[in-house]
């Protein structure tokens, strides 16, 4: 896998995930990650902290800020996929 990142998971303990994008949003100033943990194909997004050279992954929990991620979800998806018809 070449999109990986080495993360401290809520236990403190390092795990290694798939980054599929990271997104810096210009009305938050945040940056979030799109990603799957290494055994699983769910998709995953959180806000992206680094401290040092340790990255941390911080919950999302505004549904403000669920919105935001959706939209760039959906834009992402779009913009990979092509238009869906079926939208």
């Amino acid at each position: 896998m070449e999109n990986q990142l080495t993360i401290k998971n809520a236990s403190g303990a390092d795990e290694t995930i798939e980054v599929m994008d990271i997104v810096l949003d210009n009305e938050t100033g945040k940056r979030y990650i799109f990603y799957h943990l290494l055994d699983s194909e769910d998709i995953y997004a959180a806000i992206l902290r680094e401290a040092d050279t340790t990255y941390f992954l911080e919950a999302i929990t505004d549904d403000s800020e669920w919105e935001i991620v959706e939209e760039i979800l959906k834009n992402q998806i779009k913009v990979e996929g092509g238009s869906n018809e079926a939208e």
